[in-house]
């Protein structure tokens, strides 16, 4: 046995030294299939070594430098991840919305490391996989099933506006945004009551959401990580296998109440959710989702369900803070269509039009998720003739996209007035504002995202006065979805 430990250890550098010489001769042989393709598109020279990642790194000189090389480049250029690995990254709405027309899939490279945690569902899945599976689940967001969430939006925000109004002052506003949205989440779409906003100590499956985040941004970072078996035997790799089980029990949980709960319970007894949906959708010809599938699209919407929203949200309060005007604005609109009322009703969220102008001009500064990318499944020929070859990887950096001086006069300016009625047509069209992206994978939550904005917004704003910490400036920085790198933090004093 002690041999056998010996010689283990000794071929353990040769396999590994062999799987990086393998890489990167695969790499090389790139290299060179992607330098011609980019004979069309010029950019910014890379360096040598590590390419152009430290001119677009995800902090904010990395983002506001690749808004400028989208303006430079004509909406489109090549990044280099390093010496010999690049993609095409766009920033104008014309090559955008041309290249989202079609259902390419997720590039695999920048989203394969999610899918231990949330399988192949709608996010990952491509092909008639992904088409089948969109068509099953749309009537989970249909209108009439919004309507009843926006009571749940209501009961949820007064949980967090107690809260505030208990301990007001100084507060990290993510953290508060992220429970706020996943204790909806949780009730809207599983019927499952979290408590989460409530707990002093956080429960281990809430935790492992928040960890696991982290954890694949860390992988992602360490190019030796993206081997499975050689991240298996790292700390974090065992961090994230604990964190993945956690999340799939907590969803097989979920699951199985709920099955139990359609055995017993008469039919139209309660309002149907997204977990109704999940159990009983049948495609053309006639067959449901698997257990797997099941369990993926659970895992997926408890991803993609509240951190996007929470970013949204908690920049929206910051840009409100940073312009007090606006936020009067906003308040005296509430009061005025609002009343005297406790909650606000399907009705009422529809008549806010200024505060609505102020999250979408907040979502277009400060998109949630700042890129989202395709790999191509054939040649994709741009509008001025210039092609896009089949197999290569593409981003849209929607934080270059919004901010495009081709589209946006003063592009950097806050200006909710951009998008009031007369001003939609002409600067929010189709392929200039996509914080939910565009095209046939464009966000199915976008209508679920949209409601819970419109009542949690002017809920905090008819509760509390916002205002800056001076001493905790925010910096934005792109990771999964855009956060703050050292917190959000606003002053709040409740009204």
């Amino acid at each position: 046995m002690a041999a056998l430990s010996t010689i283990v250890l000794q071929l353990s550098p040769i396999f590994i030294g062999t799987l990086i010489l393998l890489k990167i001769l695969q790499l090389v042989k790139r290299k060179y299939e992607l330098t011609k393709s980019f004979r069309e598109f010029p950019g910014p020279k890379p360096h040598w070594l590590y390419g152009n990642m430290r001119e677009v790194s995800g902090d904010l000189d990395g983002l506001l430098r690749t808004a400028d090389y989208g303006a430079i480049y004509k909406g489109v250029f090549p990044v280099w991840m390093g010496p010999l690995d690049a993609y095409l990254n766009m920033a104008h709405p014309t090559i955008v919305k041309h290249v989202f027309s079609g259902s390419d899939p997720k590039d695999e490279f920048s989203y394969a490391l999610m899918r231990p945690w949330i399988g192949d569902g709608l996010l990952l899945a491509g092909g008639r996989k992904w088409d089948r599976n969109r068509r099953m689940l749309t009537p989970a967001f249909h209108m009439d099933i919004l309507k009843h969430y926006v009571k749940i939006f209501n009961e949820s925000t007064k949980v967090l506006v107690q809260k505030w109004r208990e301990n007001p002052g100084c507060v990290e506003t993510f953290h508060h945004m992220s429970l706020l949205t996943l204790d909806s989440m949780m009730k809207c779409l599983f019927g499952h009551q979290s408590n989460c906003q409530l707990e002093t100590v956080r429960p281990a499956y809430i935790q492992c959401v928040y960890d696991v985040s982290d954890l694949i941004i860390k992988r992602i970072m360490n190019p030796i990580h993206h081997y499975g078996f050689l991240y298996s035997l790292s700390d974090n790799g065992r961090k994230f296998k604990y964190a993945c089980d956690t999340i799939h029990d907590h969803s097989n949980m979920l699951i199985g109440e709920r099955r139990k709960l359609l055995e017993k319970e008469k039919p139209g007894s309660r309002n149907i959710d997204f977990l109704d949906i999940l159990l009983s959708a049948k495609d053309s010809d006639g067959c449901g989702l698997s257990e797997q599938e099941i369990r993926d699209e659970v895992d997926t919407f408890m991803f993609a369900g509240h951190d996007s929203t929470a970013s949204t949200l908690s920049w929206c309060l910051y840009n409100l803070a940073l312009h007090p005007e606006y936020q009067d604005q906003c308040r005296e609109e509430v009061q005025r269509e609002w009343g005297d009322n406790t909650d606000l009703t399907w009705e009422d969220i529809h008549k806010l039009s200024f505060t609505f102008s102020c999250i979408k001009e907040s979502q277009r500064l400060f998109p949630p998720v700042p890129n989202v990318s395709r790999c191509a499944e054939k040649n994709i020929t741009l509008p001025d003739g210039r092609i896009i070859p089949k197999g290569m990887r593409m981003a849209v950096s929607l934080f270059a996209l919004h901010r495009n001086p081709d589209v946006w006069s003063n592009p950097e300016e806050f200006d909710p007035y951009r998008f009031s009625e007369e001003n939609t047509k002409t600067n929010a069209g189709s392929g200039n504002f996509i914080p939910f992206s565009l095209g046939p994978r464009n966000c199915i939550g976008q209508a679920f995202a949209t409601t819970q904005l419109k009542v949690v917004v002017p809920m905090i704003v008819r509760n509390f006065r916002l205002t800056l910490d001076p001493s905790r400036p925010a910096e934005p920085e792109a990771m999964l979805i855009l956060r703050s790198k050292n917190g959000l933090y606003l002053n709040i004093t409740p009204l």
